[in-house]
């Protein structure tokens, strides 16, 4: 699957034109990605954010390049946001196409399990899984309505294999898996699709500072491809998911992570 620079300029080789898209987390650096490849499509995007000044530049990048797009600076961890969202959303466009969740909290190193809970277990349950099912529930009847649509979640590596670390993480992003696949039951024939994309290590400015570099060069020597993953990338797998072009899709965990879940850890 080829970029926008490759594709000729991206508008025409996967049309969303009229499709109104929320995009939760759309100021960091696979949200603006997504976002600002969504448009590129087509799409109407909203672009959510709790950092409110930082979803307006992107907003306001994806205006200037000529595409559409509105921000809403929303923290999604209050319990009011999925609806203040949805209600905005629809009383702006007058309809809710897709919705793509990934906005997250990473708690950094919490260590094993044992004794007290991570003190941040809490606060990463409410912001990469609670607030993606309540968000997910008041958008589903939107999508239904609008003769269907299609729901692409954010998970992770961590989901899949579990680590000396991040436990609250890797559990909540277990979670969103599952959340997937019972959306995608729930809601197939009502015409909702529900996917996921589990990005590895990526390139975005939070990675790059926070992984300490003794963690990353771990991370990247068991992955095949051998560097980390451009926001760009998951962004090209979202807007395959978001379109008719993986209208027979649903319920799948799309891991992009350059190889590192699909061997043994014997990688040389």
């Amino acid at each position: 699957m080829t970029g926008p620079s490759a594709a000729g300029g991206g508008r025409n080789d996967i049309e969303l034109a009229g499709r109104v898209i929320v995009v939760t987390g759309g100021a960091g650096g696979i949200g603006s990605a997504t976002a600002a490849r969504l448009a590129d499509a087509g799409a109407h995007v909203v672009v959510v954010d709790r950092d409110a000044e930082q979803a307006a530049a992107v907003a306001a990048d994806i205006a200037a390049s000529g595409g559409s797009a509105l921000d809403l600076g929303v923290d999604v961890r209050h319990t009011d946001a999925p609806t203040r969202i949805v209600e905005h959303v629809a009383g702006r466009f007058g309809a809710l196409h897709a919705l793509v969740n990934i906005a997250g909290f990473f708690p950094g190193d919490e260590g094993p399990l044992g004794g007290d809970m991570p003190r941040h277990w809490d606060l990463t349950m409410d912001v990469n899984l609670r607030s993606v099912a309540a968000l997910c529930a008041q958008a589903a009847p939107h999508l239904v309505a609008a003769g269907g649509g299609a729901i692409v979640n954010t998970s992770s590596t961590q989901a899949r294999a579990a680590d000396v670390a991040w436990t609250s993480y890797g559990v909540a992003k277990a979670g969103v898996e599952s959340l997937t696949r019972y959306l995608a039951t729930q809601y197939g024939r009502a015409g909702v699709r529900c996917n996921c994309v589990a990005p590895g290590l990526t390139a975005t400015p939070n990675a790059v500072r926070r992984l300490p570099d003794v963690t990353a060069a771990a991370i990247l020597a068991q992955t095949p491809l051998g560097r980390m993953g451009r926001p760009e990338e998951i962004a090209e797998v979202v807007l395959f998911l978001v379109s008719e072009r993986s209208s027979f899709v649903t319920g799948q965990v799309l891991a992009v992570d350059g190889g590192l879940t699909c061997h043994m850890p014997t990688l040389r």
